[in-house]
């Protein structure tokens, strides 16, 4: 192997070389054979096809009104979908995918079914929001000697439907993920797949990938085997119904779903226990507020609340985290690339930049060679206690970087550090999420072809081409969250438009020299008000803004009441605009 070669094998510099996918500036590349149904009969010297860049760049165009959903997105015109357009989202599915899913069963077949784990006799159940349409994953748990559990956790099998070589596929990669908004889903697959078929909803036979894992009564993971499976789940599940039965609570929903007490109460023990584990190494645990929109029967935004938080979350959470390190080990211990989720440490001088702002704030980091996601936590946890506090955690934030997905294998091993974990990938939501597909497929080909399929893994061209997949899915991702987040703050907007020039209720959220940033309590949203129209010769002091006005110098503090008026609501910078009362 050539000096040059040696250098690329270096998957950083692999990212870095290649970079993310871009469709509107694709530039010719390399033909190299990719694997499509893993059978034993295919073999990467027979196949060509084209990487991952070209996939995408020959995708047609799927920027049209939406059949389902609100009227609002049926309309091209609308500020939702023109916020959908300026974020370049495939609204549709094209009519090569539409052709290729238009065929296929409601249920898994027969022979779909030949070969796999039967466990359709197996207490297995999924737990899900009240709203979920897609089900990608079930649990189950067996109790074992001496203390130990037996875990198992049960995937959607979309690898089986969704095949490389095929528009299906070629559509979910340009995607990438699927686009939660709040009263809108954009989804990776289309609805037969993602609502129906590889959806594990109650008392349907399910193609899954099943992964069981043995923790000792001291909650370390002992052994794991991973099957594909066939299930039927016993029970569709809600976080909120659930946590009444934990809860004791005797509701007609907790009756209904009495028969899985006992299984549910072996889950929140191991549950606790792998948090306390968690807590051990350094993980991060934190409970951030999500915003829920509410919705009218027409379709327009009445409240926004704070979405509930339950501890059947955090089963869920574990479970999850516990498979997809089970699967992320194996492909370490076979010494084998794929797709992991990285989190990186900040630097240095980025760590002591904001904990001179969180200095004066009152908060001190701890001094110490590297810092953990436990004192992160920690942190996060002693500013609750403060009346500024959703304030400084976001300053806190600044202390972690964005994760993402990037190759690694058993040399070059990647890092979480929020998890405080190695060799983390994600395998439990293909439904919604490309780089967990990618995992399954490769996954599968090494329990059917593990020789060859060691042997491409390891070859520059699909090295290359994972890389752009990952490069890829991060930056779709993050796409994701931003429209997201620009379409919630439209759905503010909404709400606040018909009360201009009210008196509100309000605090001081957040101070900048540019203004501040207030929370409109009767209304669970913030607003922005512009230090320009108080005065001028602003100063910032920690959590106070000192701005003059005529002679004298207002001081606004982080926490404080202050009072304000709805002025306007800018719909161009979805911003809502104060004065002071």
């Amino acid at each position: 192997m050539s000096d040059e070669k040696k250098k690329l094998n270096s998957f950083k510099d692999l990212a870095k070389l290649r970079g993310g996918p871009a469709p509107e500036a694709a530039e010719p590349q390399p033909k190299f054979k990719f694997i499509s149904d893993f059978g034993p009969e295919r073999k990467i010297d027979d196949i060509a096809e084209a990487q991952a860049r070209e996939r995408i760049a020959r995708r047609p165009l799927a920027f049209e009104a939406m059949a389902h959903g609100p009227k609002v997105y049926a309309d091209v015109e609308s500020e939702e979908m023109l916020i959908l357009g300026s974020f370049r989202v495939r609204t549709v599915f094209p009519e090569d995918v539409r052709r290729e899913v238009e065929h296929l069963p409601q249920d898994p077949t027969e022979e779909d079914k030949r070969g796999r784990l039967d466990l359709r006799e197996r207490c297995i159940f999924t737990i899900d929001g009240d709203d979920a349409k897609d089900f990608d994953d079930a649990i189950s748990i067996e109790v074992l000697a001496h203390g130990a559990y037996e875990v198992g956790v049960h995937i959607a099998d979309v690898a089986h439907y969704v095949r490389p070589e095929t528009s299906l596929d070629a559509e979910a990669l340009a995607r990438a993920t699927s686009i939660y908004l709040p009263d809108q889903v954009v989804p990776m697959l289309p609805e037969e797949l993602s609502n129906h078929l590889c959806s594990l909803v109650e008392a349907r036979d399910r193609l899954a990938y099943s992964v069981f894992m043995v923790f000792d009564a001291a909650g370390k993971r002992t052994s794991s085997r991973i099957a594909k499976s066939v299930i039927r789940s016993v029970k569709r599940n809600t976080y909120r119904v659930v946590q009444e039965l934990l809860d004791g609570k005797d509701t007609d929903e907790s009756r209904a779903i009495a028969h899985l007490r006992e299984p549910l109460e072996h889950f929140r023990k191991w549950t606790v226990r792998q948090q306390q584990l968690r807590d051990a190494k350094g993980s991060m645990r934190m409970q951030s507020r999500e915003r829920k929109f509410q919705f009218d029967a027409r379709g327009e935004v009445t409240a926004v609340v704070d979405y509930p938080r339950y501890f059947s979350m955090a089963l869920i959470e574990e479970t999850a985290l516990a498979a997809n390190q089970a699967v992320g080990d194996l492909f370490r211990e076979r010494g084998l690339p794929t797709i992991y989720r990285v989190h990186k440490e900040k630097s240095a001088e980025e760590i002591e930049a904001v904990a001179k702002q969180l200095e004066e704030h009152g908060l001190r980091i701890p001094t110490k060679e590297r810092l953990t996601g436990r004192d992160i936590g920690r942190l996060i946890r002693s500013a609750r206690k403060k009346p500024n506090a959703e304030a400084l955690i976001q300053r806190i934030m600044g202390l972690i970087e964005r994760a993402v997905y990037e190759v690694h294998d058993h040399e070059d091993i990647a890092g979480h550090f929020g998890l405080a974990r190695k060799a983390y990938l994600h395998f439990t939501s293909p439904i919604r999420r490309y780089p967990d597909l990618m995992v399954h497929r490769w996954l599968w080909a090494l329990e059917n072809r593990p020789e060859e399929t060691a042997r491409e893994l390891k070859t520059l061209e699909l090295l290359d081409d994972l890389n752009a997949v990952a490069a890829h899915s991060s930056a779709q991702a993050e796409v994701a969250e931003m429209c997201s987040y620009a379409v919630g703050d439209l759905k503010v907007c909404q709400l606040m438009h018909p009360h201009i020039g009210e008196k509100l209720k309000a605090r001081v959220h957040r101070v900048s020299p540019p203004g501040i940033e207030v929370f409109l309590s009767d209304f669970n949203v913030t607003g922005f008000l512009p230090a320009r129209l108080i005065g001028e010769k602003v100063e910032v002091k920690g959590p106070t803004i000192n701005i003059k006005r005529g002679r004298a110098f207002l001081s606004f503090t982080e926490g404080h009441p202050v009072a304000v008026r709805l002025k306007d609501v800018d719909f161009l910078r979805l911003q809502i605009l104060l004065e002071l009362a």
